[in-house]
């Protein structure tokens, strides 16, 4: 590997170098021009970036661990592979970046705008980010296990396979988003609005669920076992043999929801609205906190197992 001051890096870039395999640690830059640059697999560790803009520059497989990025324009930007473990995103831009297999554990993202970006495969273990926009992105088979979320954008996003055990999200949007087959056990989300997601086989086995709209939402074979539910809105959403078992129930409306086939059993209910509910093969063995009058109608429209 080879080592360049800042401003060598500058003239190398107007003259139309490609920097490969190069020296490039803590190198700092301010408000300079690297657009449709390479840095392909160079060794930026603890690099400092700072009102720059990377439109279309190729960063991949480069090591940025430890760097600090505050305002950068990584729009279109190649960030396969690329390594951020440990580094600090501030006011940045990432729309439309391919960020493939990246490497974001234990990085900090804030004020991020990364609408369209593929984030598949992505490493996001562990990350604080705090008003992040990720509308439309692909975030296919991400690791996000034990991240905390604030005010963060996942409208229309497609996030199947996802792995979201023990996340903490904080003030969220999933409107459209697609999160079949993803793995949300053991979180802690407050205050999101899924409206017209797809949750198909979505696990939320053990998590604390609070102020959550799911209306519309399918929620198909939806795993929400053992699960504490406070301030749910299920209106008109599909619940197709969802599993409840030992679920916690607390003010939720299930108006006009499709509840067939669900497993209800060992849940404990309070505050609860069935309206224009279909509960045809619902099973309610040894649910409790039911009233008399919630009980014979469960039972007078299909509901089994209702004592």
């Amino acid at each position: 590997m080879s080592l360049f001051a800042p401003d060598i890096v500058i003239q190398k870039i107007k003259a139309g170098f490609q920097f490969n395999q190069a020296e490039l640690s803590r190198l700092k830059l301010e408000a300079v021009n690297l657009d449709q640059a390479k840095f392909i697999q160079c060794y930026m560790r603890g690099a400092i970036l700072t009102d720059v803009s990377c439109h279309q520059t190729n960063f991949k497989q480069t090591n940025l661990a430890f760097s600090r990025l505050n305002g950068v324009d990584l729009s279109q930007a190649n960030l396969e592979r690329t390594e951020l473990n440990s580094a600090t995103l501030n006011n940045s831009i990432l729309d439309d970046a391919n960020g493939y297999k990246i490497k974001l554990f234990g990085a900090k993202l804030n004020q991020i705008k990364a609408i369209h970006i593929n984030l598949s495969f992505a490493d996001l273990r562990q990350v604080s980010a705090t008003k992040v926009q990720f509308n439309s992105a692909n975030l296919t088979k991400t690791f996000l296990t034990q991240t905390t979320f604030v005010e963060v954008d996942f409208e229309r996003t497609t996030i199947t396979n996802a792995d979201f055990t023990a996340t903490t999200i904080t003030d969220s949007r999933w409107c459209k988003a697609n999160l079949q087959n993803s793995n949300l056990s053991n979180s802690k989300i407050n205050q999101a609005d899924f409206t017209d997601a797809s949750l198909v086989n979505t696990k939320f086995t053990q998590a604390l669920l609070k102020n959550i709209n799911f209306s519309a939402a399918e929620l198909l074979e939806t795993d929400f076992r053992n699960a504490e539910l406070t301030q749910i809105d299920f209106t008109d959403s599909i619940l197709l043999s969802a599993n409840l078992e030992g679920a916690k129930l607390n003010s939720v409306n299930l108006t006009n929801a499709n509840l067939q086939d669900v497993n209800f059993e060992k849940t404990t209910w309070q505050d609860v609205t069935f309206n224009d509910c279909n509960v045809e093969g619902a099973v309610f063995s040894d649910a409790q906190g039911l009233t008399d009058e919630q009980k014979q109608w469960l039972k007078k429209n299909g509901a089994l197992n209702v004592t």
